[in-house]
């Protein structure tokens, strides 16, 4: 089993987790929405994906973000921790992010943005029970091994915003593709990540059709995401009425049909609470569990000063 540990470990896929509540994650989509939300906002995400699997997977996510008048932009901070696998792979990452508003017109405004941040990939060996009956932590590892890699990391974001009803983005994660590998000559490099996602809002207090009272928003989006050979496309909506908020979308992994997507949540003014549940489709089945995923944020209040941007509106979830 040891052996087996050692022969799969350099193989083990870097992927970026791919959350459900895309939007509730933000900077984590798009560094482009740091300071979407014009008053300083802070979130905490969790994942944990098939837990009916030994060694489940594990992200715990925060971030805080806001605008600046002084800047002409958004600053952002994100932090995040995953764990992998009975391996107990686990990755740190802490990020920075500048996100510079640009009026195009009446209607239209953009956002650009970048992102620089610092990254750390190592193995828990305190987890890990060897067939001997040692723990990970009294074995002497080898000296070609390194158990905790160090390295820069960087993203770039793109947003653009139509009359407060229409958006699409893009963003590029690890562009430099570093090296991460754990073991000294071996050329193990972070995928980078491409990321596009679109939508609109239909309905609410902004339909255009004044004789139109109901409250009910409906948002239909789209994302795409690749990263190295990993493909998938989320397709769904969100299903607002205030403060309830649900939302049904579809994930295909190209592959095969990955799960199905369901979401519950409280849009507050202030806060938002959201829940989400994987329904596997693949040949896992949903023996593994699906994934279960909570979002929590907070919006601190501010002053709605004149020069307050025209807001790119994105869902929060």
């Amino acid at each position: 089993m040891f052996l087996l540990f050692w022969i799969s470990l350099p193989t083990i896929q870097a992927q970026d987790f791919p959350f459900s509540q895309f939007y509730a994650n933000p900077l984590y989509l798009n560094p482009a929405l740091a300071g979407s939300d014009y008053c300083i906002r802070a979130g905490i995400n969790y994942r944990n994906q098939w837990p009916s699997l030994p060694g489940a997977f594990l992200n715990y996510s925060a971030s805080v973000d806001g605008f600046s008048e002084f800047l002409n932009g958004g600053l952002g901070l994100q932090v995040s921790y995953d764990k992998q696998g009975e391996a107990s792979v686990t990755h740190f990452q802490v990020s920075g992010i500048y996100s510079y508003r640009l009026t195009l017109s009446r209607d239209v405004e953009a956002r650009l943005a970048l992102q620089a941040g610092y990254g750390q990939r190592g193995v828990n060996w305190n987890e890990l029970i060897l067939p001997s009956g040692l723990s990970g932590n009294q074995t002497v590892m080898p000296d070609f091994f390194n158990g905790n890699v160090n390295f820069p990391d960087f993203a770039a974001g793109f947003l653009l915003g139509y009359d407060n009803r229409f958006f699409l983005g893009s963003a590029v994660h690890h562009p430099t593709q570093p090296e991460i590998g754990f073991f000294e000559n071996q050329q193990y490099k972070l995928g980078m990540k491409l990321t596009f996602h679109a939508g609109a809002h239909f309905g609410g207090n902004d339909n255009y059709h004044r004789s139109y009272r109901s409250n009910l928003e409906i948002s239909p989006n789209i994302l795409y995401q690749q990263q190295d050979e990993f493909r998938h496309l989320n397709l769904g909506s969100y299903f607002t009425l205030s403060p309830f908020v649900a939302g049904l979308w579809f994930r295909h992994a190209f592959n095969n049909s990955d799960a199905i997507i369901l979401l519950i949540g409280l849009d507050h003014e202030q806060y938002r609470f959201g829940y989400s549940y994987d329904y596997t489709l693949s040949s896992l089945t949903n023996a593994a569990g699906g994934a279960h995923e909570v979002s929590f944020s907070y919006v601190f209040p501010c002053s709605k000063k004149s020069k307050r941007p025209k807001a790119i509106k994105c869902p929060t979830f």
